[in-house]
């Protein structure tokens, strides 16, 4: 299937634009990866219906202006090409092939939004900011219960009832009504592991100017930012016990399968993603 969206797209384009390859390969697989993803059929489609028609006249030696816009949309396509695994964040190498030697993955990338959230550029996330602020449902010191420890272990403690239904109350935090509690994967990927214990484990977008009750924005949401050194849920159940689930240590940056899901942690909201 996605080889045939490739052929259909670039023939389209090759009809359309005329018979420069260059030209089909800008505006259909702009990054150059043999795969035609959908943001890249609507620049595509999008050129079509503003560039020249199919009239054998429009090609690149008579349709500069078109190619030039061409151009420049391959340019801002490369530079948004998708989403991609994030690195552990090590930089000290301990020997040829570690870790910090080879510093697979993308490098940790960050943007404050400017409204309480922080968007990692490599996954598409956005994480909620949290702060000091006592009384605020952001405060990094609340902690929540995950939920049931028997049958059926449902996820339905205070993470969700008290600190979820908070920031998906109209009009929601952020303006945004779909705030949930990561899954054990996401929440990982935003620990830097070049930060020794006792952390926090994190890049400094989520931890810049702590200090208690720092000031809010328009929308709520914290203009400083804090991390606690401490277990934080995910939504991830241990299968082996579902009455566990899964939480990432911010003071190291470790893995574990926490107490019991009535245990109280902390917990960070997140939104969107891969």
């Amino acid at each position: 299937m996605k080889t045939a969206v490739i052929g259909i797209t670039a023939m389209a384009l090759a009809a359309t634009l005329g018979p420069s390859g260059a030209v089909a390969q800008c505006c259909g697989d702009c990054n150059g990866d043999n795969e035609v993803t959908i943001e890249e059929i609507i620049t595509a489609v999008n050129r079509t219906l503003e560039g020249c028609a199919n009239d054998g006249i429009c090609s690149a030696a008579s349709c500069p202006a078109q190619l030039a816009t061409c151009r420049d949309e391959l340019t801002a396509c490369q530079a948004h090409a998708g989403q991609r695994f994030p690195a552990s964040g090590q930089t000290t190498a301990y020997g040829p092939g570690s870790d910090g030697d080879v510093r697979a993955g993308a490098a940790l990338s960050y943007t404050d939004n400017g409204d309480g959230t922080i968007t990692d550029n490599n996954t598409g996330l956005m994480w909620e900011k949290k702060d000091q602020k006592d009384g605020g449902i952001h405060n990094m010191n609340d902690t929540y219960t995950w939920g049931m420890t028997s049958e059926p272990y449902t996820m339905n403690g205070t993470m969700v009832t008290e600190f979820l239904a908070g920031l998906n109350r109209a009009p929601c935090f952020a303006g945004h009504c779909d705030w949930r509690i990561p899954n054990v994967k996401e929440l990982q990927s935003i620990v830097d592991y070049e930060i020794p214990y006792p952390g926090p484990t994190v890049n400094a977008a989520f931890n810049t100017n702590c200090v208690a009750g720092c000031t809010v924005n328009g929308s709520g949401g914290p203009m400083c930012s804090c991390t606690g050194s401490d277990f934080y849920w995910s939504c991830t159940t241990y299968r082996v016990n579902p009455s566990y689930a899964w939480v990432v240590g911010f003071g190291n940056g470790f893995v574990y399968t926490r107490g019991n899901k009535s245990d109280s942690d902390y917990v960070r909201a997140v939104r969107g993603g891969l």
